[in-house]
């Protein structure tokens, strides 16, 4: 194994550790009980994409267009979502999160990421300052691979 891969599973079993310390925090405020890891991963969607085809978000999904429909459904139900015409395409029905919705996915990102700033607090500086270039270092190979796309 060369260097590159010895510190690649350094870096995979570091992360799994902690990881699995983390699983032992109370991670009850980054979920909502009453949605589904299905409904979250679809708002998710909508979160990153903007307003989405059912097709489209099926496909994502890799669920049946029936099967997005009932969770937009239920979802539209709670206010979460909103379904409008394509004015590119009247054919084509657009979901979109609502600001209630927009707030929910925002608010269970904001949730990990208090518990990620609390774990960084509590590192010594020189290991924040190496992690810090090592995550920037991952975000550029990261939209190297994407092929240089921003996303946003």
């Amino acid at each position: 194994m060369d260097q590159r891969q010895r510190l690649v599973e350094q870096v995979l079993t570091a992360h799994e550790q902690a990881s699995r310390m983390l699983l032992r925090e109370d991670l009850s405020e980054l979920f909502d009980a009453t949605l589904t890891m299905q409904q979250l991963k679809l708002m998710v969607v909508l979160h990153r994409d903007g307003p989405t085809s059912s097709h489209a978000l099926a496909d994502e999904l890799a669920v049946s267009t029936p099967t997005v429909s009932g969770m937009v459904d239920r979802l539209a139900d709670r206010g979460m979502l909103t379904r409008s015409t394509d004015a590119r395409d009247r054919r084509v029905r657009l979901v979109a999160l609502t600001d209630e919705g927009d707030r929910m996915v925002a608010s269970v990102h904001e949730a990990g990421w208090r518990i990620g700033r609390d774990v960084m607090e509590r590192m010594q500086l020189a290991d924040l300052q190496a992690l810090a270039q090592g995550v920037q270092a991952l975000a550029r190979a990261a939209h190297h691979r994407a092929g240089g796309k921003v996303e946003g």
